[in-house]
């Protein structure tokens, strides 16, 4: 292949990637979050352009129209399903994606009981 149908290839793919990409909102591109084992930073931007996620993969009730809403707004306490913990939602959501990721052959971050990759004091 000549070189100028690799440049024309690579710009091709990076229009589309770049198209494809979810939009994060200016400033949420990266999290921190204080916990009593360290803290860990999560990298919104990062994971919001995986070509395999979506935004409703971790904000499951948003419609993709309105701002996205705290999961109390949805889960109140009188409500028969209350919305778990943080920390059990974020280790369930992480995690349990990790997981799946590997088991499907792919590459993904740190696993359940590597605590320390992501908790950092």
């Amino acid at each position: 292949m000549k070189l100028q149908n690799i440049i024309i290839a690579l710009l091709l793919a990076a229009i589309a990637g770049s198209a494809y990409s979810a939009s994060v909102p200016k400033g949420k591109e990266t999290f921190t979050f204080k916990s009593k084992t360290g803290t860990v930073t999560f990298h919104h931007k990062r994971h919001a352009d995986l070509s395999f996620t979506k935004c409703t993969t971790c904000h499951h009730t948003w419609d993709g129209k309105e701002k996205i809403k705290a999961c109390k707004e949805c889960h109140k306490k009188s409500d028969e399903i209350m919305a778990p913990k943080k920390k059990t939602a974020f280790h369930t959501r992480c995690s349990g994606c990790h997981e799946y990721t590997v088991s499907q052959g792919k590459k993904a971050g740190p696993q359940p009981k590597q605590c320390k990759l992501c908790h950092i004091k």
